[in-house]
């Protein structure tokens, strides 16, 4: 007879309304040590990164009109996972303990015998009210909330929730999953004594960049939801507390609040560029079109990395490029002391930063960040006879390189690394793209524009960019798309990731002006 399997632990883990950075502390530990997830509809899936690559995934979502595990077959999953031994986390919207189910689930594990945890998330009530700037309670307006759910029809006989005495309350009144009855609850709250001018709102997919609210007062709150087309999920609020919403709406007014907005890096690199975006309002969606690694043959950056010390200038032209050097020299057993008394250059501040955080502080630092910019401030430098190492990609350009040996020097540009378009079929289109929602299209390398066409083919390609905004990181992307008969109506005066996104957000404030 085998023996039983260990119990495992099954934590009950609330990701909060939507905005991924609303996961607490603790949820996150949890993601990172799950051997499995269970996970919601209504939970940003970037979240599921978190977990170990080995960690698997299972999607188990509800959403109104669409067919989905029943609660008591999701029950059994949770408790045969958990007997198997395995540390098993299940995600849920909001919190678990608030319209979530969690009690049931957590019934279900208390029965069966399998350890369990509950860690709280930020509710949609909180989350949602917040985002949409408007305080559950405030002194002199709300001195208590109620929450509801609004999935039963209030006109039924022996309704389980007292809608006359709610109408009396002196609060903030919140109702769950009322969209498709909220004419109907409205209707049950003045019958109550509600007075009709009571501010309200409703808000559609609250604390995601999608976040829509139609404001009006209870009397007429569910003609405006209708006008506006809200749909789940939305969370309505009711009470003189929605009245502060015009001073204190800080989340609809960011700059780019709402626009959808495609990121054409590579996924290592899309990150800080997304964060940055999505802090200023925006919607991102990624379509990697790099994929960046190492030379197909180590060989002359080797013999180039052997002998760094008797180079006069080491010139980096990316950040890209010291990445891939810094990851040979590691290999081959070498640090920084392998440059001697060569010095180095970099072409911007993203580059110069990779450089310092590897003890090296760059000699020069062009004003320009390009190449372009690179041979201006080397002009006033005497390279003639020098050895200049400039490791770079193998579609690197090779401008610099050919200005520094017209003047006399002796150039070696080598392949630190491969800049390739994905592989074929091994690209998903965001929803954003498929459904031609995208506004504005991020290009941060020349390569990427050409690689843009290789993958959406010429025609799509063309068609996209025709219809949206195109920002580019510097000159030398902007005139990649220039070579395609178009043109950036967004480039920031300095080539960085930070000055592309507030020449983004200063474009669109220019618009509403």
């Amino acid at each position: 007879m085998e023996p039983p399997h260990p119990a495992g632990r099954v934590f009950l883990v609330g990701a909060g309304p939507g905005d991924p950075g609303l996961l607490t502390l603790k949820g996150a530990r949890c993601l990172q040590e799950a051997e499995v997830v269970l996970y919601d509809e209504l939970v940003d899936r970037r979240l599921l990164a978190l977990a170990p690559p080995s960690c698997e995934r299972l999607y188990v979502g509800k959403r109104g009109g669409h067919k989905s595990l029943p609660q008591e077959e999701l029950n059994a999953l949770l408790v045969a996972q958990g007997q198997q031994g395995r540390r098993v986390v299940r995600l849920k919207g909001g919190d678990p303990f608030v319209f979530g189910r969690g009690g049931q689930e957590a019934l279900a594990l208390a029965e069966a015998g399998v350890p369990f945890e509950v860690v709280p998330g930020v509710s949609a009530a909180m989350g949602v009210a917040a985002y949409a700037g408007i305080p559950l309670t405030h002194r002199g307006l709300a001195a208590a909330a109620v929450l509801v759910t609004g999935e039963e029809d209030p006109a039924k006989p022996n309704p389980t929730l007292d809608w006359q005495q709610l109408a009396r309350v002196e609060g903030t009144l919140v109702i769950y999953m009322g969209n498709r009855r909220l004419a109907q609850l409205c209707e049950a709250l003045l019958k109550g004594g509600r007075a009709p001018t009571t501010p309200a709102a409703v808000i559609e997919w609250g604390t995601w960049p999608r976040q829509r609210s139609a404001v009006s007062t209870l009397e007429h709150l569910a003609e405006e939801a209708q006008r506006q087309q809200i749909l789940p999920p939305s969370l309505a609020i009711i009470g003189e507390v929605v009245s502060l919403r015009e001073q204190l709406n800080w989340f609809e007014r960011r700059p780019l609040f709402g626009r959808q907005v495609l990121v054409t890096r590579s996924r290592e690199q899309a990150g800080p560029l997304q964060a940055l975006l999505e802090d200023q309002g925006a919607e991102v969606s990624l379509l990697p079109l790099l994929e960046l690694a190492p030379p197909d043959d180590w060989g002359e950056l080797d013999e180039c990395l052997d002998q760094l010390a008797r180079y006069a200038w080491v010139i980096f032209t990316s950040p890209n490029s010291v990445e891939f050097v810094w990851q040979r020299l590691h290999q081959r057993g070498k640090d920084t002391r392998a440059f001697g008394p060569a010095r180095v250059a970099a072409v911007g501040k993203a580059t110069a930063e990779r450089l310092r955080a590897r003890g090296l502080e760059p000699d020069l630092l062009p004003i320009d960040q390009s190449q372009e910019g690179l041979v201006a401030v080397f002009a006033g430098v005497e390279v003639a006879g020098q050895a200049i190492l400039l490791p770079a990609s193998a579609i690197g350009r090779v401008l610099l390189a050919e200005e520094l040996t017209s003047r006399g020097a002796q150039v070696q540009q080598v392949v630190a690394y491969q800049n390739r378009p994905p592989a074929p079929g091994q690209v998903e289109l965001p929803p954003a793209l498929v459904e031609d929602r995208i506004e504005v299209v991020v290009f941060a390398s020349p390569s990427s524009v050409s690689h843009f066409g290789a993958v959406l083919g010429e025609e799509c390609a063309r068609q996209v960019l025709g219809k949206a905004t195109i920002a580019c990181i510097g000159p030398t992307t902007a005139a990649a798309v220039a070579g395609l008969g178009l043109q950036a109506k967004i480039q920031p005066t300095d080539s960085s990731v930070p000055a592309l996104v507030e020449a983004i957000c200063a474009h669109y404030r220019e618009q509403r002006q």
